[in-house]
């Protein structure tokens, strides 16, 4: 119900953001013809003074239209940047509604080149790629974002005190969906301006993390006392005191200096223009953030403290960069880069400037992109919030017995109207479960089920449920296995691999349990052997560091619940009517007590 709101406001919203871009077309419109009258008016104007042969009326008249037209322009590109600030905020919303009803193909795909070979988790809980998790969750613009939310949603070791602080950081970003958006529009509009010849954040941060040049001073010393000697001697010889010779000597000694020491500072233009560029670019959102005056005392204040120190504030130094960037870039000009460096030393002078730039600015940089990554993180998983309203804050308490309770549990890849919940929990010395059912009836999802959601606690994100209340485990799957045709595994001993991998993290001292998802045990081998491992499997696995999900289609395991005291048997059931499967997706205690093999064998016309 909330969620159908949610969509209701959203597209009304929506409607509005298209008025106001409709009111910013015309307007557009109405300045490319006010500037196109504008220019003619000036022509006809300037053509009908310069008959009059009224020299000074001229001059003013062409100086007024040139500050007018380039006032018109000034306010025209104000409206167009207005205008495309609409269509994205009207391109967030549609975003909006399309994470809402699970439309992968209007959702924003970034492909993140992230290392999963042997991850506990990440292969089989669609936390990567194509609709997947990631690309439902994440809606950050600099992939160093995605990144970093990333490293949090496939964290193998849970924190804590990390985990509580982000929630408590997305509960106060979740109101602020101006500030929010704002923000993504800003970061839309930056990347629309980069450049494929320009430097990313990551190569400017690069370039001032070198090493200090510290042969610079000693030439700009030098070559500073002999421009002085130039000037006084060429003033000397106009007015008759000296002759050319100590002019000629000092001057060339100069050049030869210049010269002789030119590779010290070369690159320095090249550098200045990358960091104005990037610094233009980005200045926008860091002062978005400074700007922002976030309540006293919250988690959000100690995170954006590194903005809003009147010392360490990001419009103070940006501005200082920017005008020292403006001055070493003269070498675009390069006639006018000739005639002032043959005065004074200009270029050793700005590049001694942009190595003193890198001690004092690398350093906050550094902390401001790293803090805005992390908001934008933390903006992605307020977004993922505020979309799905009916979603639980997952705690992290032990409730007596039980280190696992949750209601409503869903998986949040599977549109609501298609949805079905499952209402689990562990209980102490009750902690692996056989999950048996017949095919197609719902194992697998369950375990996913269990398993995404883990992540999303982890993470600090709310979870598809009504409720939910953990201890803090590593988690582990063994679900999506396949073979490896490079390296000449099958399908039976690449899950035998994975699942010693499995035994090796269980036996692993480590004061987190594990919380382990095996799918379809030994499925690669035949029913005698498959049946024998899977019960040496489940005698080994209880009673250790753990808790276990073990799904199979072999109910002669069901009967280890006898000898196994840690062992419970849940399962997962269809009907048939008018032959038909139908599958509720309902878990229900105890082992299951039928198959559907040979009745879908029959229905698709197979022989049984």
């Amino acid at each position: 119900m909330k969620t159908i709101k949610l969509k209701k406001l959203l597209l009304r919203h929506i409607e509005r953001i298209d008025r106001k871009i409709a009111e910013k077309k015309k307007l557009e419109g109405q300045f490319s013809m006010l500037r196109l009258i504008y220019f003619i008016v000036a022509l006809i104007t300037l053509y009908l003074l310069s008959r009059l042969s009224i020299s000074f009326l001229f001059i003013v008249a062409l100086t007024g239209f040139i500050l007018g037209f380039f006032v018109l322009v000034d306010r025209h590109n104000k409206v167009s940047r207005s205008l495309n600030s609409f269509k994205f905020l009207r391109k967030i919303k549609e975003d909006h509604i399309a994470r809402i009803d699970l439309n992968w193909e209007k959702i924003d795909f970034r492909a993140i080149n992230y290392e999963v070979i042997d991850h506990p988790f990440a292969n089989d809980l669609d936390i990567l790629g194509k609709h997947s998790l990631s690309q439902l969750v994440d809606t950050s613009i600099y992939s160093a974002s995605s990144k970093l939310l990333m490293d949090w949603l496939l964290s193998p070791t849970p924190q804590k005190e990390e985990i509580l602080r982000r929630q408590e950081q997305v509960k106060e970003l979740i109101p602020l969906t101006i500030f929010r958006d704002k923000l993504r529009v800003i970061g839309l509009l930056t990347t629309t301006r980069e450049s494929v010849d320009s430097w990313s954040i990551d190569e400017m941060l690069t370039w001032l993390r070198l090493p200090k040049k510290k042969n610079i001073k000693l030439p700009l010393f030098v070559l500073s006392i002999l421009s002085v000697l130039n000037i006084a001697f060429f003033i000397l010889l106009m007015i008759g005191k000296l002759n050319a010779l100590p002019l000629t000597i000092s001057f060339v000694s100069y050049l030869l200096i210049f010269k002789f020491n030119g590779h010290k500072i070369k690159g320095v233009f090249d550098a200045a223009f990358q960091i104005e560029q990037i610094l233009a670019r980005f200045e926008l959102l860091l002062f978005h953030v400074e700007r922002f005056r976030p309540k006293k005392g919250t988690e959000l204040e100690k995170l954006l403290a590194n903005y809003q120190n009147e010392e360490r504030k990001p419009s103070l130094y940006i501005r200082k960069a920017q005008k020292l960037m403006a001055g070493a870039s003269m070498q675009a000009n390069e006639l006018w880069q000739a005639v002032v460096n043959a005065l004074v030393p200009w270029d050793y002078y700005y590049a001694m400037r942009l190595e003193e730039l890198k001690g004092e600015l690398e350093p906050k940089l550094t902390i401001w992109m790293e803090t805005f990554y992390e908001i934008e993180a933390l903006n992605s998983l307020a977004n993922f919030a505020m979309l799905n309203p009916e979603y639980a804050v997952p705690t992290f308490e032990r409730e007596g017995r039980n280190f696992f309770s949750s209601f409503g549990l869903g998986h949040p890849l599977i549109p609501e109207n298609h949805r079905v919940t499952n209402d689990f929990k562990v209980e102490k010395g009750k902690d692996l479960f056989l999950v048996t059912g017949s095919n197609m009836a719902g194992k697998s999802t369950f375990l996913r089920t269990v398993g995404i959601n883990l992540i999303l606690a982890y993470a600090g994100a709310p979870v598809c449920a009504k409720s939910l209340n953990t201890d803090l485990f590593r988690v582990f799957t063994s679900i999506n296995v396949v073979d490896s045709l490079d390296d000449g595994y099958s399908h039976f001993y690449a899950e035998v691999r994975r699942l010693k991998y499995l035994l090796d993290e269980l036996s692993e001292q480590n004061e987190f349990p594990l919380f382990f998802m095996v799918d379809e045990i030994y499925r690669g081998t035949n029913n005698k052997e498959r049946l024998i491992g899977s019960s040496a499997f489940l005698n080994e696995v209880a009673g250790k560091n753990g808790i276990g999900l073990v799904s199979s289609h072999d109910l002669e395991l069901a009967s280890l619940e006898r000898d196994i005291g840690q062992l419970v048997n849940i399962h997962f059931v269809e009907s048939i009517k008018e032959g038909k499967m139908h599958f509720e997706y309902k878990l229900k205690d105890g082992p299951c007590p039928s198959t559907n093999a040979v009745q879908i064998m029959k229905m698709e016309g197979l022989p049984t």
